[in-house]
C-alpha cells in the first residue's frame, strides 16, 4: 500500500488531499498499488467523495500549463482555484494576491505543481479524462441494515449482499482483463470462469477450454486479505478490520494486500480462512460452509453457538444490538435453524430457550434471566 492510514484521515479536507504524496500519485500517475488503495479508501470513507473529486479537479487543472491558457479557460480555472483557495486554503498570514501581466498572480501554494513544459499540458488533459472515465465506470451497491441484494457484474459473475454491505467495481471490464471487485461487509461470490483465448467457452469445463486459453483472475479486495480466484463460489465476512474467507466450491488464493513478502494462502473447499487485524499469519482450519452462507438462504444457522456471537451477527447484518444482564448469560450457547428475515420470532425463539425477558427499545434488545 501507498502508506499506512492516519488516524485522522477520515477527516481530511481537501487541502490534505491535494498535499497527500500517496493522494497525488493516484491522481496524476496512478498505478495499482494507488489504484487499490484509494479504491478501498473511498469504499470505506464515501462521504469524504466530494473532497475527493475537488482535490483531483485541482491537481489535475495545475496540470496545465499557465501560459498555454486561453483568457477564458484561465478565467473558469482560476475562479475554481480562488474558491477553493477561500474555503480551504486561507490563512491569517496568507499572501495577498497581485495582478501579473493583467492577470491575478498564482498564489504561494500553487507555485510547486506550475509546469513549464507544454507536454505536461497534454498530459493534464489526459489525466482529466482518465480520472473522470474512472469515476463514470464506477458502480458501489450497498445494502441497509437487514437488506439482502444480488449484484451482476459485468463477466457473468454474481454477488449476494448481506446487510449493512457495499460492494465497488467497474463496469467496463474488456475480454481478458483482470477482474476486480472491492468489498466492505458480507457477500457470496459465483465467480464465471473466464480466458483470455476463449471467453465465448468460459462456461465450458476446463478440459474443454483450448489449451493456449489462458485464465483471467478474479480478485476481490478487502481490507485485510486480496482474494484470487479462476471461477469458483465462496463466502467474504469483513468486518471491523476482521475478514473471513469460506471457500464452498472450486480453488482459492488468499494474498496480504499489505506484504509482497507473505506466503500466498491456497484454499481447498470446506475450509474457512481467517485474517485478523495485527496477527500475520492467516488462520485455515475446516469448517462446514452451511453456517456461514446459510443468511444467502434468509436463514441462521447456528452450532452451540454463543449468544454474544449472534449479537454480533445480527448488530452487523440487522442494525439489532442486544445487551446482556450478565456476562454469564452472553457466554450461554444456542443451537438451531432461525430465519432471519423475522427478527421477532429469533428473539422469542432465544428467550423461551433460555428462560429470559425481552424488552425491545427501537434497535436495542435487552435480555435478562426472568425473575
Amino acid at each position: 500500500m501507498p502508506h499506512d492510514l492516519p488516524t485522522n484521515y477520515a477527516q481530511f479536507t481537501t487541502r490534505d488531499f491535494v498535499l497527500d504524496e500517496s493522494f497525488r500519485r493516484w491522481v496524476l500517475q496512478p498505478d495499482e498499488a494507488t489504484m487499490s488503495f484509494w479504491h478501498t479508501y473511498m469504499l470505506r470513507y464515501p462521504a469524504q467523495q466530494a473532497y475527493i473529486d475537488e482535490a483531483a479537479t485541482l491537481l489535475l487543472h495545475l496540470r496545465t500549463n499557465y501560459d498555454d491558457l486561453t483568457e477564458a479557460s484561465y478565467e473558469r480555472i482560476w475562479t475554481l482555484l480562488e474558491q477553493a483557495h477561500t474555503t480551504y486554503f486561507a490563512t491569517p498570514s496568507a499572501t495577498p494576491v497581485r495582478a501579473l501581466d493583467s492577470r491575478r498572480a498564482w498564489p504561494n501554494w500553487l507555485t510547486g505543481w506550475r509546469v513549464a513544459a507544454s507536454t505536461v499540458g497534454l498530459l493534464g488533459v489526459f489525466t482529466t479524462g482518465w480520472y473522470w472515465r474512472e469515476q463514470q465506470h464506477k458502480h458501489v451497491a450497498h445494502t441497509n441494515f437487514g437488506e439482502t441484494t444480488t449484484v451482476a457484474l459485468p463477466d457473468g459473475s454474481t454477488v449476494q449482499l448481506n446487510g449493512n454491505s457495499t460492494l465497488t467495481y467497474r463496469d467496463d471490464w474488456a475480454d481478458g482483463q483482470a477482474r476486480e471487485v472491492w468489498l466492505e461487509g458480507e457477500g457470496f461470490f459465483t465467480v464465471t470462469k473466464k480466458t483470455m483465448a476463449a471467453q465465448e467457452q468460459a462456461d465450458l469445463p476446463l478440459n474443454a477450454i483450448p489449451l493456449n486459453a489462458v485464465p483471467v483472475k478474479f480478485t476481490t479486495h478487502t481490507p485485510g486479505l486480496d482474494v484470487q480466484v479462476l471461477g469458483t463460489q465462496f463466502n467474504v465476512n469483513t468486518r471491523r478490520g476482521q475478514t473471513d474467507v469460506t471457500l464452498v466450491e472450486g480453488k482459492v488464493k488468499l494474498i496480504r494486500p499489505d506484504n509482497a513478502q507473505a506466503k500466498v494462502l491456497e484454499m481447498r473447499p470446506g475450509q474457512v480462512a481467517t485474517a485478523r487485524p495485527g496477527i500475520e499469519a492467516v488462520a485455515l482450519q475446516k469448517e462446514d460452509p452451511q453456517p456461514r452462507t446459510a443468511w444467502t438462504q434468509q436463514q441462521y444457522i447456528f452450532e452451540k453457538t454463543p449468544l454474544r456471537d449472534i449479537a454480533q451477527q445480527l448488530s452487523d447484518a440487522q442494525g439489532l444490538t442486544l445487551v446482556f444482564g450478565d456476562d454469564a448469560l452472553a457466554d450461554r450457547r444456542f443451537t438451531g435453524n432461525l430465519s432471519s428475515e423475522n427478527l421477532e420470532t429469533l428473539l422469542t425463539t432465544l428467550a423461551a430457550t433460555f428462560d429470559l425477558t425481552v424488552e425491545r427499545d427501537s434497535n436495542t434488545v435487552y435480555l435478562r434471566k426472568s425473575k
